[in-house]
């Protein structure tokens, strides 16, 4: 079954009116999130230069999850700019988004003591969120020949 407009300029029209009014839009946040990766890495010297008389293992904890903040932020760059370049959003972009965010929350509870149901929460997520990776990788259409 075919879906047919009444006029399909108007509906052209509309569509690149919206799809212009997103790439501004994503345009803007990509800005935004450059100067957030700046204020990061800004942070994390500062956080660096500020801990160097705490012990080591609580300057390695900052510095490890401010690192894993702008990778995620960075893995958030990559999915914008895929959406610019081909005009949709790749799944392994976003699940690999969700895998960094997911590696924040891994980071986060080593450095408290969790309890058995949260850390069980988290590996069973982090577990459908690998066999999903592997699942787009597998079955990509462009490797479909």
């Amino acid at each position: 079954m075919e879906l047919h407009t009444k006029n399909p300029k108007l509906f052209e029209r509309l569509s690149l009116y919206y799809s212009t009014v997103i790439r501004f839009l994503l345009n803007i946040l990509l800005v935004i999130i450059i100067i957030a990766l700046v204020v990061g890495v800004g942070k994390a010297g500062y956080d660096l230069y500020h801990a160097l008389n705490e012990p080591l293992e609580k300057l390695l904890q900052q510095m490890l999850l401010d690192v894993v903040f702008i990778v995620a932020l960075i893995e958030i760059t990559i999915t914008i700019l895929g959406y610019l370049k081909d005009g949709k959003v790749h799944v392994r972009y976003i699940v690999d988004t969700i895998l960094i965010i997911m590696l924040n929350e891994v980071v986060s509870l080593w450095f408290k003591k969790p309890d058995l149901a949260e850390a069980g929460g988290i590996a069973l997520i982090i577990v459908a969120l690998a066999l999903t990776r592997i699942t787009t990788i597998k079955y990509d259409p462009k490797d479909a020949s």
